[in-house]
């Protein structure tokens, strides 16, 4: 799908506010972790099932306000989870009357709406932004299909940024045609060992991580009686938190694992 050119103006100013507003310079990775903590966003990052990258829920109630939550798979590769991510962030952010979104491994873009092209355009322009991309290229590759996978590596580095998702920018920088991406896309990881890189940007790490104020959410729900004793213990158990049952007025004894 291509999108109209103001659609992509208004993503790209919303990508780069947010940069603004965390001091995010434009050409520094953007840390997921503190945009999901500043916003308010409980994320869990946990493995799953394959074909899955992520979703987001967002709720509203009159008593509580709005709260924002996200899934992302970390069976997937590290560089597609910081995408799935500020992919997510679109959805919990700026899209109006927004719910719930699934994130899917959709190679064709078969099943994709406008708004989950709007989510992939942001995500780009959040982790890739293009003045950023144009300091880190040498002049003398400026002109199209000059840049060299040198470069590319160590743009792709700097952000911790997918092949994928640069090559992509790039094309729609106009740095590079389809012959070269098609070219680049291929021994990702190879290149990138050639060139003296870690491989951990382009492998799953499974790992399993709580972000924001979990278990806060958590007793509120308890105590607001919206959730079971059972499964507010389930929750503290997910973060590694055991507590004591007979305890549970607050006066508990607990530990960590």
């Amino acid at each position: 799908m291509s999108l109209r050119k103001t659609d992509k103006i208004r993503l790209t100013n919303f990508a780069n506010g947010l940069r603004a507003k965390f001091g995010i310079q434009q050409t520094q990775p953007v840390s997921i972790h503190q945009l999901l903590r500043a916003n308010g966003i409980i994320a869990s990052f946990q493995p799953l099932s394959k074909g899955f990258e992520g979703m987001a829920v967002k709720l509203t109630d009159n008593t509580n306000g709005v709260k924002r939550f996200m899934l992302i798979n970390t069976n997937s590769i590290y560089c597609r989870q910081r995408f799935t991510a500020c992919h997510e962030l679109y959805h919990l952010l700026y899209q109006d009357n927004f719910m719930v979104s699934y994130d899917v491994d959709d190679v064709n873009n078969q099943t994709k709406d406008n708004e989950e092209h709007f989510a992939d355009y942001f995500a780009r322009c959040l982790l890739l932004p293009i003045d950023g991309i144009w300091q880190q290229i040498p002049e003398s590759e400026y002109k199209i299909d000059t840049i060299s996978l040198a470069t590319v590596l160590k743009i792709e580095q700097n952000y911790r940024s997918s092949r994928s998702c640069l090559l992509l920018r790039l094309k729609e920088m106009g740095v590079i045609s389809e012959t070269v991406f098609e070219s680049f896309s291929h021994n990702v990881i190879r290149s990138a060992v050639e060139y003296g890189y870690p491989i951990n940007l382009y492998t799953p790490n499974g790992c399993k991580e709580l972000v924001g104020d979990y278990n806060v959410k958590a007793r509120q729900l308890y105590d607001q009686g919206l959730i079971s004793q059972a499964k507010y213990f389930s929750l503290l158990k997910d973060m590694g938190i055991e507590l004591r049952k007979e305890n549970c007025d607050g006066k508990s004894e607990s530990y960590i694992s």
